[in-house]
């Protein structure tokens, strides 16, 4: 219920149902269309229904560009809705730290009934200023478990007219499948410098589906394999673990088909254990665990991205560094991806030279 203190200041206790939809175009777009319906007065007033739909820009390993829409429906005093329409542009930070995530977040938006593009000019001589409202949050997540996440957040609103509020939002978010997460997240909002400031309680519930990926729609993605002289092998019986000089990157492809690649040798002529070794593009990451059992001489493990038993990130087409850690964390070899050249791999030519090749997953270029 709606409550209000003695000295003026108000507080609501709201609720906030919503569920979303995202796709990843390619390496640097991707799009999200969420729905979402809030309720405040305890929970017994239905404020207003919402669609948010967004573009994405990847600019690098840490930024991202948002511009997002945003279509609603705010219930007014008589029972009838009003249309409000909505424009944010938004800069994304994240940067990992071992097992947690800092984030950023930069945003502005503007009212399109309050603007004469969207709403018609006005009356001569009355002007239209442009004032928008500011938001800048900072965050940090921390990953609990395999499937759970926690994270914190503090973001400040400068609205129109000088006005400013604050929202801390606690949030645990769960990963019921590869694609399905949902989350739910208390806030508290609170206005700043105002003399009957509002306050609010919020409970916030949403989940969201990821679909695949645009340009692989129908492709279904290899498990990770094992190949000796080309054809499908086995790992099988017991071995020592792989010391460093038996192991090396032998090729990899950032448009490889129908997924990104990375082929492993055992590189020596004796078969050898790769339980414990890693390959990683973020030494924050684990990577991609390599399986543990007996690969034997020659033999190569390929591993495709999100492929069942592969690696989870994807190769930068514009080029990235590879590390190979042991199973104590130890960087042993690093690779220089470099930038994608006429949809061609990389890998170890016969002279043992890194170059660009022709894709052969499963099959070694160099004969060393």
């Amino acid at each position: 219920m709606l409550a209000v203190s003695a000295n003026g200041q108000y507080t609501d206790a709201e609720c906030w149902v919503g569920t979303g939809v995202g796709q990843s175009l390619n390496k640097t777009w991707s799009w999200s269309l969420q729905w979402e319906n809030r309720w405040t007065q305890g929970a017994s007033w239905h404020e207003q229904g919402l669609v948010d739909a967004a573009l994405e820009y990847r600019v690098n390993k840490h930024w991202d560009l948002n511009m997002q829409w945003r279509f609603s429906e705010r219930q007014q005093l008589d029972g009838g809705y009003a249309a409000r329409r909505r424009i944010a542009l938004r800069a994304i930070g994240s940067w990992k730290v071992g097992q947690g995530k800092w984030t950023a977040r930069l945003m502005t938006t503007e009212d399109w009934n309050a603007h004469p593009l969207f709403s018609g000019s006005r009356p001569e001589g009355q002007a239209t200023p442009l004032m928008p409202t500011v938001r800048s949050r900072v965050g940090y997540g921390h990953r609990l478990n395999d499937w759970l996440d926690a994270e914190v957040s503090w973001e400040v609103f400068h609205r129109q007219g000088g006005r400013w509020s604050e929202r801390w939002q606690a949030s645990l978010g769960a990963e019921l499948s590869k694609r399905w997460d949902v989350e739910v997240s208390y806030l508290w909002g609170n206005e700043w410098l105002e003399p009957d400031p509002w306050r609010s309680h919020v409970l916030r519930i949403q989940t969201s589906f990821a679909l695949r990926k645009a340009d692989q729609p129908f492709k279904r993605i290899p498990p990770a394999r094992v190949y000796a002289r080309g054809k499908r092998a086995s790992m099988s019986g017991t071995c020592s673990e792989c010391v460093a000089d038996q192991i090396r990157i032998t090729e990899v492809h950032a448009q490889g088909e129908p997924a990104d690649y990375i082929e492993v040798q055992n590189a020596s002529d004796a078969a050898c254990s790769l339980a414990g070794w890693r390959i990683t593009d973020d030494l924050t990451e684990v990577g991609w665990e390599l399986p543990g059992g007996c690969l034997a001489p020659g033999s190569v493990v390929l591993g495709y991205e999100n492929g069942r038993g592969g690696f989870p990130f994807g190769l930068s087409a514009s080029g990235e560094v590879l590390f190979l850690l042991d199973p104590e964390g130890n960087v042993k070899r690093q690779i220089q991806v470099f930038p994608t050249l006429d949809n061609r791999a990389q890998g170890r030519t016969e002279t043992g030279d890194w170059s660009f090749v022709e894709p052969s997953p499963g099959r070694v270029n160099t004969s060393n």
